[in-house]
């Protein structure tokens, strides 16, 4: 298995996928001359409803076409490669740089923060909200995989579209944890007191509520494992791994 690990890690050197997980959290930068409280709040509130999704989205289409462009894993099944093996390796793979986009993003933060030596940025909130945001987002791997996978190279970026849609939608509802897309977004709202359209929650607001982060970190951690094992079964059973 770490071997694997390792191989799969090659896959993205000097790949404009491995660069993706350190450019996605510069956006930060571009704000800096202006920044402030409600910015840095509001770019947090970004990053989990769009930025995350949408890197996580980017990357797994992307190591579907490089994998389609290699072979389609032919020559590794030839080899008697265990397929459910080399699939939860690419999983961990994107997990482990997903978590390096986080800490970038932390960085770019602190960056701001020395520079401005600026009270806007609390640190609490900065490293608790990045790192349940980085949690909650890791089901959508082997989703976004599966889909490219499954479907077509590009219908994980269609579906986290939609997905984010009803995430917004859903995230202040009873039933926000059917969706995988609303997790961090619903539990952003007691993190950084927001509502996911970007506005203040006033003091009372049931959405500050925050008995749903355990909830919301358990749904996403149980889902990430059980939806990686589940698309390790499929893949390995898969006959041909050619989408039209």
């Amino acid at each position: 298995m770490i071997n694997m690990l390792q191989s799969e890690n090659l896959k993205y050197k000097r790949t404009f996928s491995k660069k993706l997980f350190f450019i996605a959290p510069m956006y930060i930068l571009i704000q800096i001359i202006a920044f402030s409280k409600y910015v840095f709040l509001n770019s947090m509130n970004w990053w989990s409803i769009c930025f995350m999704p949408f890197t996580i989205s980017i990357i797994c289409t992307l190591s579907t076409r490089r994998e389609r462009k290699s072979g389609n894993y032919r020559t590794l099944k030839s080899k008697y490669i265990d397929l459910r093996k080399m699939w939860i390796s690419k999983i961990l793979v994107i997990a482990y740089y997903t978590f390096l986009a986080s800490l970038m993003l932390i960085l770019y933060f602190l960056v701001v923060k020395l520079i401005y030596s600026t009270s806007f940025i609390p640190l609490d909130k900065l490293f608790f909200g990045t790192f349940v945001i980085w949690l909650t987002t890791l089901i959508l791997i082997p989703i976004c995989l599966f889909l490219s996978e499954a479907v077509g190279a590009f219908s994980s970026i269609l579906v986290t579209c939609a997905g984010i849609v009803v995430a917004i939608l859903m995230a202040t509802k009873v039933g926000w944890y059917l969706c995988p897309w609303s997790l961090n977004i619903r539990l952003m709202c007691p993190i950084l007191k927001l509502h996911p359209n970007g506005t203040q929650l006033n003091p009372g607001n049931f959405l500050l509520d925050s008995s749903v982060i355990p909830i919301g970190i358990i749904i996403g951690i149980t889902g990430f494992a059980v939806l990686s094992i589940l698309t390790s079964l499929w893949f390995a059973k898969k006959e041909d791994t050619t989408v039209v």
